[in-house]
């Protein structure tokens, strides 16, 4: 079992921040940890050079912000009635709700998960995750599961209880995706999940082919699946001793593929490394994993 002692919960108040909640405290008890919700105040919440905007006594400035806290954390929990976790609530000051974050999970030392939506208080569509969401996965160094709305979720709207049967592994054969192996084993055995093991040759045929009718890599090499399938039992198989097993092998574009099949087969959860081998993307954290986050119809485990 992942040594995780405490879970964070970072909110805004906001709708979509709050949706995460009911997953942060599933986690919490799945881990036996100690949830913490944590509200991020910033001093200038509007532009300073704004002629309307008036610098406010920063006394009283976090005193009323504090207050509001307070109310919106004992609403969070009033809704949720029992929730059978020890909740420690923190109100923290920074720059920006991002660096505010991140600064108290240095801090604290021991955030072993981080549950969070990925958009708050902005709403910012066009965003690709949403500014604090996105720098808090891009600099965080713990696991992190990411939800938005709307999505399939494997928590019951109406009971509460939380159903995850099947669960999606992206994998490239580096060592940085086999990270999230020992989270993937622990929450597949303690919910008896079904795993499916994916990898996506994204590899173009080249055109002299074109006219013979080949189009793709697999028709090329029609023993590339068999290999790639046992290469993936070898390496992550074994690993993952006692649990049901699938494995399959996509043409194209990773990000693509994973959407596909966690959608048509209503994937529970996706369990990923944050960066592999294709790390074109790495001044953001991984760029499969960005737009897996980006585009998933289901929660994210991002380890």
């Amino acid at each position: 079992m992942p040594n995780i002692k405490k879970v964070l919960f970072p909110t805004d108040f906001s709708e979509i921040a709050t949706q995460s909640l009911p997953y942060a405290i599933k986690m919490a008890k799945l881990f036996d940890a100690e949830l913490i919700m944590l509200h991020a105040v910033t001093l200038y919440e509007h532009d300073p050079n704004d002629p309307e905007h008036h610098f406010p006594s920063l006394q009283t400035y976090c005193a009323e912000v504090s207050e509001k806290a307070e109310s919106g954390f004992q609403l969070c929990i009033d809704t949720l009635g029992e929730v059978g976790v020890k909740i420690k609530k923190a109100i923290v000051q920074g720059i920006s709700p991002h660096a505010a974050i991140l600064e108290y999970i240095k801090d604290e030392g021991d955030i072993g998960l981080v549950v969070m939506s990925t958009h708050g208080r902005s709403g910012l569509s066009h965003v690709l995750l949403g500014s604090v969401t996105e720098n808090v996965i891009r600099y965080a160094k713990c696991p992190i599961l990411v939800t938005k709305h709307p999505e399939h979720e494997f928590i019951d709207p109406g009971t509460g209880e939380v159903h995850i049967r099947k669960i999606l592994f992206p994998y490239d054969f580096s060592e940085e995706s086999l990270r999230p192996v020992k989270f993937l084993k622990f929450i597949a055995g303690v919910s008896g999940a079904e795993v499916t093991v994916i990898h996506s040759v994204d590899v173009e045929v080249p055109p002299i082919y074109y006219a013979s009718g080949i189009d793709s890599i697999l028709q090329l090499d029609p023993n590339l699946n068999e290999r790639v399938v046992k290469r993936m039992k070898d390496q992550v198989g074994s690993k993952l001793e006692g649990i049901e097993v699938k494995y399959e092998v996509k043409e194209g574009r990773a990000v693509d593929r994973i959407k596909e099949y966690a959608s048509e087969h209503k994937i529970d959860v996706i369990i990923m490394g944050a960066a592999g081998s294709h790390s074109i993307g790495d001044f953001l954290f991984g760029s499969t994993a960005a737009r897996v986050i980006q585009k998933a119809v289901c929660p994210v485990f991002i380890v």
